[in-house]
Protein backbone atom coordinates (compact mmCIF):
# COMPACT_ATOMS: atom_id res chain seq x y z
CA UNK A 1 0.00 0.00 0.00
CA UNK A 2 2.95 2.07 0.79
CA UNK A 3 4.65 1.93 -2.51
CA UNK A 4 1.46 3.09 -4.42
CA UNK A 5 0.95 6.33 -1.80
CA UNK A 6 5.09 7.45 -2.97
CA UNK A 7 3.66 7.85 -6.18
CA UNK A 8 3.96 11.46 -7.08
CA UNK A 9 1.83 13.28 -10.75
CA UNK A 10 2.55 16.79 -11.83
CA UNK A 11 -0.43 18.92 -11.89
CA UNK A 12 -0.62 21.95 -13.48
CA UNK A 13 -2.87 24.74 -13.96
CA UNK A 14 -3.87 26.87 -17.13
CA UNK A 15 -2.29 30.40 -17.69
CA UNK A 16 -4.33 32.51 -16.05
CA UNK A 17 -6.37 34.88 -18.61
CA UNK A 18 -8.23 37.75 -18.14
CA UNK A 19 -11.75 39.58 -19.84
CA UNK A 20 -13.46 37.57 -22.05
CA UNK A 21 -10.62 35.33 -23.54
CA UNK A 22 -10.71 34.24 -20.15
CA UNK A 23 -14.54 33.36 -20.11
CA UNK A 24 -14.71 31.68 -23.26
CA UNK A 25 -12.09 29.42 -23.10
CA UNK A 26 -12.86 28.91 -19.14
CA UNK A 27 -16.77 28.68 -19.47
CA UNK A 28 -17.21 25.18 -18.68
CA UNK A 29 -14.37 25.52 -16.34
CA UNK A 30 -16.66 28.17 -13.94
CA UNK A 31 -19.84 26.13 -14.21
CA UNK A 32 -18.45 23.63 -13.41
CA UNK A 33 -16.83 25.40 -10.13
CA UNK A 34 -19.85 27.15 -9.65
CA UNK A 35 -21.92 23.84 -9.53
CA UNK A 36 -19.45 22.53 -6.73
CA UNK A 37 -19.56 25.91 -4.64
CA UNK A 38 -23.29 25.84 -4.80
CA UNK A 39 -23.80 21.88 -3.68
CA UNK A 40 -21.00 22.70 -0.90
CA UNK A 41 -22.88 25.43 0.40
CA UNK A 42 -25.97 23.06 0.27
CA UNK A 43 -24.57 20.35 1.84
CA UNK A 44 -23.12 22.89 4.79
CA UNK A 45 -26.24 24.43 5.06
CA UNK A 46 -28.40 21.00 5.88
CA UNK A 47 -25.49 19.66 8.13
CA UNK A 48 -25.65 22.65 10.52
CA UNK A 49 -29.28 21.68 11.24
CA UNK A 50 -29.12 18.46 12.61
CA UNK A 51 -26.48 15.37 13.86
CA UNK A 52 -25.17 12.76 11.84
CA UNK A 53 -27.69 9.61 11.42
CA UNK A 54 -30.59 11.31 10.24
CA UNK A 55 -31.88 9.45 7.46
CA UNK A 56 -33.21 12.13 5.27
CA UNK A 57 -30.35 14.71 5.55
CA UNK A 58 -27.79 11.94 4.65
CA UNK A 59 -29.94 11.38 1.80
CA UNK A 60 -29.97 14.45 0.81
CA UNK A 61 -25.97 15.16 1.44
CA UNK A 62 -25.26 11.88 -0.69
CA UNK A 63 -27.20 12.86 -3.26
CA UNK A 64 -25.14 16.46 -3.40
CA UNK A 65 -21.59 14.78 -3.31
CA UNK A 66 -22.62 12.08 -6.21
CA UNK A 67 -23.90 15.10 -8.14
CA UNK A 68 -20.15 16.55 -7.44
CA UNK A 69 -18.53 13.56 -8.90
CA UNK A 70 -17.83 12.23 -5.36
CA UNK A 71 -17.38 8.06 -4.80
CA UNK A 72 -20.27 7.77 -2.35
CA UNK A 73 -21.81 3.90 -2.21
CA UNK A 74 -24.43 4.72 0.58
CA UNK A 75 -26.53 7.78 2.43
CA UNK A 76 -25.08 6.83 5.70
CA UNK A 77 -22.80 10.08 5.63
CA UNK A 78 -23.05 13.58 7.51
CA UNK A 79 -21.33 16.49 6.32
CA UNK A 80 -20.92 19.50 9.04
CA UNK A 81 -20.75 23.21 8.19
CA UNK A 82 -18.33 25.53 6.10
CA UNK A 83 -17.77 22.39 3.67
CA UNK A 84 -15.49 22.84 0.48
CA UNK A 85 -13.67 20.55 -2.11
CA UNK A 86 -11.76 20.94 -4.70
CA UNK A 87 -11.41 17.94 -7.63
CA UNK A 88 -14.53 16.16 -5.87
CA UNK A 89 -14.34 13.46 -8.44
CA UNK A 90 -10.78 12.34 -7.16
CA UNK A 91 -12.81 11.45 -3.39
CA UNK A 92 -13.96 7.91 -2.65
CA UNK A 93 -15.43 7.02 0.47
CA UNK A 94 -16.86 4.45 2.23
CA UNK A 95 -20.03 3.43 4.67
CA UNK A 96 -20.82 5.47 7.66
CA UNK A 97 -18.68 8.48 7.14
CA UNK A 98 -18.74 11.59 9.15
CA UNK A 99 -17.32 15.09 8.20
CA UNK A 100 -17.50 17.68 11.06
CA UNK A 101 -17.71 21.37 10.61
CA UNK A 102 -14.61 23.12 8.44
CA UNK A 103 -13.83 20.85 6.24
CA UNK A 104 -11.17 21.04 4.02
CA UNK A 105 -10.70 18.68 0.95
CA UNK A 106 -8.37 19.05 -1.43
CA UNK A 107 -7.68 16.27 -3.64
CA UNK A 108 -5.62 16.58 -6.60
CA UNK A 109 -4.69 12.99 -6.59
CA UNK A 110 -7.18 10.05 -5.39
CA UNK A 111 -8.31 10.57 -1.52
CA UNK A 112 -9.58 7.46 -0.17
CA UNK A 113 -11.90 6.39 2.84
CA UNK A 114 -12.50 3.43 4.57
CA UNK A 115 -16.00 2.75 6.36
CA UNK A 116 -16.85 4.09 9.78
CA UNK A 117 -14.64 7.54 9.82
CA UNK A 118 -14.93 9.85 12.01
CA UNK A 119 -13.70 13.48 11.63
CA UNK A 120 -13.76 16.31 14.11
CA UNK A 121 -13.87 19.89 13.15
CA UNK A 122 -11.11 21.45 11.01
CA UNK A 123 -10.04 18.37 9.07
CA UNK A 124 -7.76 19.12 6.37
CA UNK A 125 -6.89 16.72 3.52
CA UNK A 126 -4.64 17.80 0.40
CA UNK A 127 -2.82 15.48 -1.73
CA UNK A 128 -0.61 18.73 -3.39
CA UNK A 129 2.50 19.37 -2.94
CA UNK A 130 5.46 20.70 -4.26
CA UNK A 131 9.73 19.25 -5.21
CA UNK A 132 11.26 21.04 -2.47
CA UNK A 133 14.06 22.04 -4.88
CA UNK A 134 12.31 22.95 -8.09
CA UNK A 135 8.79 23.79 -6.47
CA UNK A 136 7.14 21.93 -9.54
CA UNK A 137 3.69 21.08 -8.28
CA UNK A 138 2.97 17.03 -7.46
CA UNK A 139 0.15 15.53 -5.73
CA UNK A 140 0.20 12.09 -4.34
CA UNK A 141 -2.72 9.80 -2.93
CA UNK A 142 -3.89 9.87 0.79
CA UNK A 143 -5.27 6.27 1.91
CA UNK A 144 -7.24 6.13 5.09
CA UNK A 145 -8.38 2.28 6.70
CA UNK A 146 -11.16 1.78 8.24
CA UNK A 147 -12.95 2.60 11.60
CA UNK A 148 -10.42 5.97 11.91
CA UNK A 149 -11.21 8.73 14.17
CA UNK A 150 -9.73 12.16 13.87
CA UNK A 151 -9.82 14.78 16.45
CA UNK A 152 -9.91 18.43 15.94
CA UNK A 153 -7.83 20.59 13.40
CA UNK A 154 -5.91 17.59 11.88
CA UNK A 155 -4.08 17.78 8.91
CA UNK A 156 -3.64 14.48 6.08
CA UNK A 157 -0.89 15.37 4.07
CA UNK A 158 -0.05 13.99 0.48
CA UNK A 159 1.21 10.42 0.25
CA UNK A 160 -0.07 9.66 3.71
CA UNK A 161 -1.44 6.05 4.58
CA UNK A 162 -3.24 5.14 7.69
CA UNK A 163 -4.44 2.29 9.06
CA UNK A 164 -7.53 0.74 10.02
CA UNK A 165 -8.78 1.42 13.83
CA UNK A 166 -6.16 4.53 13.93
CA UNK A 167 -7.31 7.36 16.71
CA UNK A 168 -5.53 10.76 15.21
CA UNK A 169 -5.22 13.02 17.94
CA UNK A 170 -6.10 16.44 17.69
CA UNK A 171 -4.15 19.24 15.73
CA UNK A 172 -1.49 16.69 14.67
CA UNK A 173 0.15 16.46 11.49
CA UNK A 174 0.00 13.21 9.22
CA UNK A 175 2.78 12.67 6.90
CA UNK A 176 3.89 9.51 7.29
CA UNK A 177 2.39 6.14 6.90
CA UNK A 178 0.45 5.19 10.42
CA UNK A 179 0.22 1.00 11.64
CA UNK A 180 -3.63 -0.52 12.08
CA UNK A 181 -4.81 0.04 15.55
CA UNK A 182 -2.66 2.50 17.30
CA UNK A 183 -3.32 6.26 18.65
CA UNK A 184 -1.02 8.85 16.86
CA UNK A 185 -0.57 12.43 17.45
CA UNK A 186 1.55 15.11 17.29
CA UNK A 187 3.95 17.50 14.71
CA UNK A 188 4.27 15.00 13.09
CA UNK A 189 2.13 12.76 14.00
CA UNK A 190 4.07 9.24 15.58
CA UNK A 191 2.19 6.37 17.04
CA UNK A 192 2.21 6.51 21.19
CA UNK A 193 0.62 3.17 21.84
CA UNK A 194 -1.38 0.59 20.57
CA UNK A 195 -4.91 -0.39 20.64
CA UNK A 196 -6.43 -3.68 21.26
CA UNK A 197 -9.82 -3.84 19.93
CA UNK A 198 -12.13 -7.25 18.96
CA UNK A 199 -14.33 -6.03 15.70
CA UNK A 200 -17.64 -7.61 15.24
CA UNK A 201 -18.08 -6.14 11.61
CA UNK A 202 -20.29 -3.76 12.70
CA UNK A 203 -20.14 -0.03 12.78
CA UNK A 204 -18.89 1.61 16.59
CA UNK A 205 -20.29 4.97 15.56
CA UNK A 206 -23.73 5.28 17.42
CA UNK A 207 -25.28 7.67 15.28
CA UNK A 208 -25.78 5.33 12.92
CA UNK A 209 -27.01 2.28 14.70
CA UNK A 210 -30.65 2.57 14.79
CA UNK A 211 -31.10 3.93 11.14
CA UNK A 212 -28.39 2.15 9.39
CA UNK A 213 -28.05 -1.55 11.09
CA UNK A 214 -24.81 -0.89 12.70
CA UNK A 215 -23.99 -2.58 15.76
CA UNK A 216 -26.00 -3.30 18.61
Amino acid sequence: MRAEAKRLTIWSNQPRRTGWAWVSRNSVSVLRQLKIFVLCRFIGFIGALCVPGVRFVGALQAWALRRMGVHCPGNDVWVGPNFRIDYPHRLILGHRIVFGADTRITARDEISIGDDFLAAPGLCLNTGTHDPITLVPLSSPITIGPGVWCGSRVTICAGASIGAGCIVGAASLVVRDLPDNTIAYGVPARPQRSLERERSGKTMWSNFRREYGGGA
